[in-house]
C-alpha cells in the first residue's frame, strides 16, 4: 500500500509537470478550457506512459530518504523513455499538443521534480539524525582519522553516519594514491598520504580538531614501509590508538552494560548513571524569546552582509597578499548541545612551516596586518554567515575549544553560540575559561532582550576602547552560581586558561538541580 502512494505522489508530479509545460510553452496564451483540455490529455498520456516503466525499474518501492546516484539515473532514464513514447504517440491524437520546445522543458521540468522531491526527503533524514545525535558533551564525540581508500572505507562512512554517528566523526581519509588526494568520498576528504599523517594531525589540531584515533580500512601489510613506521611511531610515543577494520570494523560492540535499563529490565547502579553536571540552569529558556532572536539574528545577519560586504572584500584582498591564500580559517568546535560547527576567520598567522620545513612559533606567524585585524575583531567577520546558517548566533556564549569545554559548564551549550556575550565585554581575553563560563552561565540564566541590546551596546565601547576586567560582574557571576570566587590576586596569571578550576574557586552546594545528563557512548 505504501509503494502504490509512492507511485501516486510521482504520478502527480508529473501530472503537474506536464500541466506547467503546456502553460509554458504557450506563452501563457492559452484559456483556461484548452488549458485543461491540453493538459489533461497530454499529462494521462505521460502518466500512463511512466506507470509501467516505474513499475519496470522498481522505482515506486525505493525508499526516498536513501535515493542513490542508481535511482536518479533509472529515474533519468524511464522518464526519457516515457517522453519520447508520449512524443511519439501524439501526432496520432490531435487533442495531444506536440512540439520539441515542449518535449525539452516537459522532461526538464519533470525529472528535476521528482530528483528534487527525493533529495529533500534524503536531506531531511539526514537533518533528523543530525539533530537525534546531538550531545551535550564535546568529550562525548571522538575525531578519527581512515587510511585507506576502497569498498570497506566506503561501507564503514555509511556505517558511522547511521550507526555510529553519535561517538564517531570521520573528518578525513588519507590514501597513498596523489590522484585521489583533494576530492571526496561521500563528503569526507581525502588529506593525503599516510606518511604525512603528524603534518596533518597538526594542521587538524590547529582547527580544534584533535585525533586520538586511527582506523585503517586496509590490510597493514599493504602500506608503504614509510607509512607503517609513522603509524607505529604514533602508537608509541602519541598514544593514538591504530585500529583495524578487518578486527573489529572501527565500531565499538555493544554491550549489556551500554543498554538502558529500560531495555535489560535491571536497575541501573550508580556507575553507570551519567555524572550530571556541577552547574545546570534555573529556569527554562523561553520559546517565545528564542524565536523572536532567531528572527533578530537573520535580520541583522542579513543587513551585517550587505553594509559590510565591501569592507570584507577590501580585508580579503589584505589577508591575500599578507599571509596567502586561503583568507578563510575555519575552527571546530563544540556548538549548540556540544554539536560540533566549523567557526569561520580571517586567517592572521601565516603558515605553521617554513620553506626549509621548519615549525615556526606563533610570534612568527602572526603578522601586523593579523594583529591589527584581532585586535579590532575584524578576524571575526566572516562568523556572520555562521549567524545566518543558524549555527551561531550575534549574541550568546563564545564557542570554546573542545579542550576547554569542562563537563562542569556544559549548561552553557543550551543556547547557540555567538558573536559576543556576557563574558567579551566584562574582561574577554584577559579572563580565566573558569570565569568565562561562569559569565557564560549568567548570561544563560538571565537572558532577555534587555540583557542582549545591552551586550551588544558595550561590544562597541569594548571594540572601541579595548577590554576591561569587570570584578563585580565576576563574583556576581560566581556568585549566582552558588560558589565564592577566589581572591582577584589568585587569578592574575588569566593566560593560563586551564580546565582544573580547584584553584581558582572552592566548590559549594549548588542550590538548584544539575543540568542535563549525558551518556558517554
Amino acid at each position: 500500500m505504501h509503494c502504490l502512494f509512492l507511485l501516486a505522489i510521482d504520478l502527480l508530479i508529473v501530472f503537474a509537470s506536464s500541466i506547467t509545460a503546456i502553460l509554458l510553452t504557450s506563452n501563457l496564451h492559452l484559456e483556461i478550457g484548452s488549458l485543461i483540455q491540453a493538459g489533461a490529455a497530454y499529462g494521462l498520456l505521460m502518466c500512463a506512459g511512466t506507470i509501467p516503466l516505474f513499475v519496470a525499474t522498481g522505482l515506486h518501492r525505493r525508499l526516498w530518504r536513501f535515493a542513490s546516484l542508481q535511482d536518479c539515473l533509472r529515474i533519468l532514464l524511464a522518464l526519457g523513455i516515457a517522453t519520447l513514447a508520449v512524443a511519439a504517440t501524439a501526432n496520432n491524437y490531435p487533442s495531444v499538443p506536440g512540439g520539441k520546445s515542449l518535449l525539452f522543458l516537459q522532461f526538464a521540468m519533470t525529472t528535476g521534480a521528482v530528483l528534487s522531491v527525493r533529495m529533500f526527503m534524503r536531506l531531511r533524514h539526514a537533518w533528523r539524525r543530525r539533530r537525534r545525535y546531538q550531545t551535550n558533551s564535546p568529550e562525548a564525540r571522538e575525531d578519527v582519522i581512515v587510511i585507506g581508500l576502497n569498498a570497506i572505507t566506503e561501507l564503514f562512512l555509511r556505517c558511522v553516519a547511521e550507526g555510529g554517528a553519535k561517538c564517531l566523526t570521520v573528518v578525513g581519509i588519507l590514501s597513498e594514491m596523489p590522484r585521489h588526494w583533494g576530492r571526496l568520498l561521500r563528503s569526507c576528504p581525502i588529506l593525503g598520504s599516510p606518511e604525512n599523517i603528524e603534518k596533518i594531525m597538526h594542521e587538524l589540531e590547529v582547527h580544534g580538531v584533535h585525533i586520538r584515533r586511527v582506523v585503517v580500512a586496509m590490510p597493514f601489510e599493504k602500506l608503504s614501509p614509510g607509512s607503517q613506521k609513522v603509524l607505529l611511531r604514533l602508537d608509541r610515543e602519541r598514544k593514538i590508538r591504530l585500529e583495524a577494520l578487518n578486527h573489529s570494523f572501527g565500531l565499538e560492540a555493544l554491550r549489556a552494560d551500554d543498554l538502558p535499563p529500560q531495555a535489560t529490565g535491571v536497575p541501573a547502579s550508580p556507575m553507570q548513571q551519567s555524572r550530571p553536571f556541577a552547574f545546570g540552569i534555573e529556569q527554562q529558556l523561553s520559546p517565545a524569546y528564542l524565536f523572536w532572536k532567531r528572527g533578530f539574528d537573520i535580520a541583522l545577519s542579513l543587513l551585517a552582509i550587505v553594509c559590510l560586504l565591501p569592507p570584507m572584500l577590501c580585508v580579503t584582498a589584505f589577508v591575500f597578499f599578507d599571509v596567502g591564500y586561503p583568507v578563510i580559517f575555519w575552527q571546530q568546535r563544540p556548538g549548540t548541545r556540544g554539536r560540533p560547527i566549523k567557526v569561520l576567520k580571517f586567517r592572521t598567522m601565516r603558515s605553521a612551516y617554513d620553506s626549509t620545513g621548519r615549525r615556526l612559533p606563533d610570534s612568527e606567524r602572526l603578522s601586523p596586518i593579523g594583529a591589527f585585524l584581532r585586535r579590532m575583531r575584524v578576524d571575526e567577520l566572516p562568523q556572520i554567515f555562521n549567524v545566518l546558517t543558524g549555527e551561531m548566533s550575534i549574541i550568546g556564549p563564545r564557542p570554546l575549544l573542545p579542550i576547554d569545554q569542562s563537563p562542569d559548564f556544559s549548561a552553557r551549550l543550551e543556547m547557540r553560540p555567538g558573536l559576543t556575550g556576557w563574558a567579551q565585554i566584562n574582561g574577554g581575553r584577559h579572563l580565566s575559561i573558569a570565569d568565562k563560563a561562569a559569565l557564560d552561565l549568567w548570561y544563560v540564566n538571565n537572558a532577555s532582550f534587555r540583557v542582549d541590546i545591552r551586550i551588544l551596546l558595550m561590544t562597541v565601547r569594548t571594540v572601541l576602547f579595548g577590554e576591561r576586567i569587570d570584578d563585580r560582574a565576576i563574583r556576581s557571576a560566581w556568585q549566582t552560581l552558588g560558589v565564592e570566587p577566589a581572591p582577584t590576586g589568585e587569578k592574575d596569571n588569566a593566560a593560563a586558561d586551564t580546565v582544573e578550576m580547584d584553584h581558582w574557586y572552592q566548590p559549594a552546594p549548588v542550590p538548584y538541580p544539575p543540568g542535563p545528563q549525558v551518556r558517554k557512548c
